[in-house]
């Protein structure tokens, strides 16, 4: 009675354990799981619960294995078994088997199987058949890890034995995983092997098993699956299993088993010889977790599918660092040393269990056990020390290579935003030498004021595109460290007030108030480098007019005194964040706290470089969300020599607003670059009424005070406030203006913009630099189709009355339309493509699909079949694939390149042969 009492209790245990244990794991959200498992842990230390609290430590273990942090999980696997007895069954063994899985995927195979053994004796002293179970899983999983496959076998066989006469399913299903991991083990590999590991795999993921399986225990089988498909050369049940397996694990965040998958991809991938695609999976996998995080095995399975790789693409340089990692690897693997005491701990547990039957017969065997226990301590202590000192080296090494790694991608990162943004700041200037020039070139008749006025602006926009080259080529030549000083005589305060008023223009315009004061002496003669203190100074109130909001301040102050010159730019507004104020210096860096409208990210870094190499220093005194003061102090060489003087230069005519012409249809232009708003204007004008904002936010604003709406609005991107992208998400989602069509221009020419534009609900997008021809056509085209669209139709009879007068444009009218052009997109290689076709395609009459599509678009079908066909040929040339015009236009679905030529400039305003 006593026995079962006990065994009860024990029963008991498990089951209590077994219910929190289990509540943790499936908490779906992992950050709530593991504050659960933190609320139970707190619960039990007020309570001084042991039991309690090793069981919480337990699942939040488990999870962490779950969520990839491998380390944390062993760390609190080992709080837990600490904490717990014998009496706690199932959080003992688990716990146990825990620390021997960790430390047997980290370096501590010896000590994996000390635990598991250990483990393993108590469960089977006890009489627990399915912890014992789970200890011979273990156990087998750490001799495989170590290729011996063969012990490895007899203890999976023992465990699946033991749990189909049990009849628990769930370990049976573990049991059977572990058997197929065996027998495709590489060194234990046959056909019959392999086949026999495909039958077991496939067996678990059918029913009754599958259902039994938990998202995570089926992305991880449906791997080992994947594995195994590519071993018998069945790649494409390979590629599903393994895609629907990686598909799972970044949908649940389970990156231990995503990198599994992902190795397996790389190997199926590298076999097809697909050798570029496997370099990228097997990239992926590594950028999922770091070295320490990692399996051993797994980790030197992926360096040998990228040596292979490259070796396929005869990149032997490569193949040769990759091979040299999977070598270092395999050799701490499968070192003598390491097998030989592997035996002798798997020996030393037959040798226990034989002697806890035959103790009483053999005091000379208890003897020899005792003396190869000693044997196998001395053995293992002396692993342990060498192991450990090289996972504390190769941590040291790790550590170092994230720093200098996480150093490398800030570092791409902001280049790859400098050359965003450099592309923006030089395609506006580009643009506005480009536009005007269209324009004097291709208009015949053109009076002096306007010749004068486009001349002038391809003058001033050329002259800051150089200054934007010069300052990227100062750049280089800072790098270098050959960047000459080159002294001039100056007389400073004119030189000053010169540079303060360059922006007086720009800071009217922002509504800004714009103040200097100047402590110099008017005949103050002084020899420095004018170009460098030039550049100095107009970055710095550059920088202050392009950060200051609206109705703020700046304030400028210049004193020469002592040989010293101090120069201050103080601006209102929200300041630098504190986190991005460390990094406003370097070069590329663009903070991203504040909305800015551009930038290259090197201005204020050259600044500082001029500062230091004239032997001055700068300075920053910011207060977050009041504003910033930048102060430079340069040393200066007074001299008495009045300078010759210089031509000033080109000095630029204020232009004036022409009056507006009023025409049929109204157009409004949502740019900030004041420049590019008058060209855009200067360019429509003529044909349309115009009316201009800074912003979207202005652009909405306007848009509510009109009581006659624009008939089309072209936007800008990149604008402070309110954005292109955020503008027109306003405007799609508003039951008045969803209906006006919109044009992005902009300079951002990469596809992932088109594509965020294009998702919103854009009708056209050009890319800075443009025509005006193309512009005027673009416009023409869109407005047309406003026309068509609200023009009256025909009413045969009072149903259809009805039924058109249920046609306004809505979202699911969008959304329907866009299916549409899915269709004709699929079917557009079909020269014949016609009304009757899609009509039969999306189960509507040609009636009803040609009224439809009229009144969203003000297109017939055929019309609008080829607009897309004509957007189908832009992306095209956009990408690049294409040389010819035949090719694009037979791409596009068009008969005859002739025909296509014409429909193309008639649509875009601009010739096919110009773009290619």
């Amino acid at each position: 009675m006593a026995l079962l009492a006990t065994g009860a209790s024990f029963a008991m245990a498990q089951v209590a354990n077994d219910s929190l244990v289990k509540k943790i794991k499936t908490i779906k959200n992992p950050d709530s799981a593991l504050a659960y498992a933190d609320a139970q842990i707190n619960l039990a230390k007020r309570n001084k619960d042991k039991s309690l609290e090793g069981r919480a430590l337990y699942g939040k273990s488990y999870r962490l294995y779950m969520n990839g942090d491998e380390l944390g999980a062993l760390d609190l696997a080992r709080k837990a078994h600490k904490l717990v007895t014998p009496r706690d069954s199932f959080v003992y063994i688990k716990s146990a088997t825990m620390m021997a899985y960790m430390l047997g995927r980290h370096n501590g195979e010896l000590d994996a199987l000390k635990i598991a053994f250990g483990a393993l004796k108590v469960a089977e002293a006890n009489r627990w058949k399915r912890l014992g179970a789970d200890c011979h899983i273990c156990i087998a999983d750490i001799y495989r890890s170590m290729d011996r496959p063969s012990q490895a076998l007899n203890h999976a066989q023992q465990a699946a034995v033991d749990m189909k006469l049990s009849k628990d399913t769930s370990m049976y299903i573990i049991a059977l995983s572990t058997l197929s991991n065996i027998y495709s083990q590489r060194n234990f590999q046959t056909r019959y092997n392999t086949i026999k590991a495909v039958e077991y795999m496939e067996l678990i993921l059918k029913k009754p098993y599958a259902d039994k399986l938990t998202n995570f225990e089926r992305a991880r089988y449906l791997s080992n699956l994947g594995r195994l498909y590519e071993m018998q050369k069945r790649f494409d049940k390979a590629s599903i299993v393994l895609l629907e397996a990686i598909d799972i694990c970044e949908r649940e965040n389970y990156p231990a088993i995503a990198k599994h998958a992902l190795n397996e991809m790389a190997t199926l991938r590298n076999d097809q010889g697909r050798y570029q695609e496997s370099i990228e999976f097997s990239k992926r996998a590594l950028a999922l977790q770091t070295d320490e995080q990692t399996s051993r095995l797994m980790q030197r399975n992926i360096y040998n599918r990228l040596s292979d790789s490259y070796e396929g693409l005869k990149n032997y340089k490569e193949a040769l660092k990759y091979y040299k990692l999977y070598r270092d690897i395999s050799d701490t693997i499968t070192s003598l040393g390491l097998t030989n005491a592997a035996t002798e701990l798997n020996e030393k547990y037959k040798l226990d269990k034989r002697l806890l039957l035959e103790e009483a017969k053999s005091k000379l065997a208890r003897q020899q056990r005792n003396f190869s226990v000693i044997i196998v301590f001395i053995v293992v202590i002396g692993f342990v020390i060498v192991y450990r000192w090289y996972y504390f080296k190769r941590q040291r090494e790790a550590k170092l290579l994230a720093k200098e790694h996480k150093q490398l991608a800030r570092l791409d990162a902001m280049k790859t935003s400098f050359f965003a943004n450099i592309s923006h700041e030089l395609r506006t200037p580009l643009t506005l030498i480009m536009g005007p020039l269209d324009v004097l070139v291709n208009q015949q008749i053109l009076n002096e004021e306007k010749r004068r006025m486009h001349l002038e602006t391809v003058w001033r926009n050329s002259k800051k595109l150089l200054g934007m080259v010069n300052e990227l080529l100062d750049l280089g030549k800072i790098e270098a460290g050959n960047l000459p000083i080159r002294l001039q005589k100056l007389q400073l305060l004119p030189f000053v007030r010169m540079l303060y008023q360059g922006f007086a223009s720009a800071a009217e315009h922002r509504q800004i108030r714009y103040s200097i004061i100047c402590s110099i002496d008017k005949d103050m003669m002084v020899e420095i480098d004018r170009e460098k203190l030039e550049k100095i100074i107009n970055n710095l109130i550059s920088n202050a007019v392009k950060f200051t909001p609206a109705n703020g301040s700046i304030y400028v102050n210049a004193v020469a005194k002592a040989g010293q010159f101090e120069f201050t730019v103080a601006n209102t507004g929200t300041g630098i964040h504190p986190d991005d104020l460390k990094n406003i210096f370097d070069r590329y860096y663009q903070g991203n706290k504040v909305t800015a409208e551009g930038g290259t990210g090197i201005g204020l870094a050259i600044s500082r470089e001029f500062t230091e190499l004239l032997g001055g220093k700068i300075e920053i005194d910011n207060e977050w969300g009041k504003g910033v003061v930048f102060k430079v102090n340069l040393p200066l060489k007074v001299v008495d020599e009045m300078p010759k003087q210089d031509d000033a230069g080109v000095s630029e005519i204020e232009e004036e607003d022409s009056p507006v012409v009023q025409g049929q249809f109204t157009v409004m232009v949502v740019e900030d670059h004041s420049e590019m708003a008058h060209y855009i204007s200067a360019v429509l004008k003529s044909d349309y009424q115009v009316v201009t904002v800074n912003n979207g936010v202005e652009a909405l604003a306007k848009l509510e005070g009109m009581t006659r709406k624009p008939d089309l609005i072209i936007s800008d991107v990149m604008m402070p406030l309110m954005d292109g992208f955020l503008l027109l998400e306003h405007l799609k989602k508003h039951d008045e203006y969803h209906r006006i069509p919109v044009i992005m221009l902009t300079a951002l020419a990469d596809s992932p913009n088109k594509l965020k534009a294009l998702t919103i609900g854009v009708d056209d997008y050009i890319t800075k630099p443009f025509l005006s021809s193309e512009l005027l056509a673009r416009v023409s085209n869109l407005l047309g189709n406003v026309l068509s669209r609200t023009a009256q139709p025909v009413i045969a009879d009072d149903d259809e009355a009805d039924e058109v007068q249920d046609m306004a444009t809505s979202p699911a009218d969008l959304a329907w339309l866009n299916q549409v052009e899915q269709l004709i997109r699929k079917q557009v290689g079909k020269a014949d493509l016609n009304i009757a076709m899609l009509s039969y395609d999306l189960n509507i009459s040609e009636r009803q699909l040609n009224r439809r599509i009229k009144a969203i678009t003000g297109l017939t079908p055929n019309k609008y079949i080829r607009v897309i066909r004509l957007q189908i040929a832009r992306e095209a040339i956009d990408s690049g694939k294409y040389r010819t015009v035949a090719e694009i236009s037979y791409a596009a679905g068009f008969e005859t390149p002739a025909y296509f030529s014409k429909l193309f400039k008639a649509h875009y305003g601009r010739d096919v042969n110009d773009m290619l």
